[in-house]
């Protein structure tokens, strides 16, 4: 799948042994978290084009590219007996994600970001 960018994304996507260090294994901070946040983008698309394939659940699907690119990542601490879920790729790929949508329906509707936070602020609430 190739976006504006020219990048192709589906090449971010190709499937890996979890029990051996995949091809993104050596991705820097900043790659990780735009492919995550294209991941998360691609899970969008992907739920409204569920009824194409029914085999496939987008959100499984989206979950197991962000273990490929290790936006998630579950680690054992033998030492203190604990488990440490790391999500700080994932979360800075969801950042990423809706800090350009707010920018962007700022830009469209002619008001501030701000405005833009609240209203979504004031929909969430309203939904719950």
């Amino acid at each position: 799948m190739t976006h504006d960018d020219g990048h192709d994304h589906a090449a971010d996507h190709q499937h890996h042994d979890h029990d051996q260090p995949g091809p993104f294994a050596d991705l820097g901070d900043e790659e990780r978290i735009r492919r995550a946040g294209h991941i998360i983008l691609d899970g969008v698309t992907a739920a409204d084009a569920q009824g194409v394939d029914p085999d496939v659940d987008p959100m499984e699907l989206a979950f197991s590219h962000l273990l490929e690119i290790e936006a998630i990542a579950l680690a054992f601490d033998e030492a203190a007996e604990e488990v440490e879920l790391d999500i700080s790729p994932l979360m800075g790929g969801v950042m990423l994600v809706v800090r350009r949508l707010v920018a962007e329906l700022a830009v469209r509707e002619g008001v501030s970001q701000e405005s833009v936070v609240m209203a979504v602020r004031a929909a969430i609430d309203d939904a719950v």
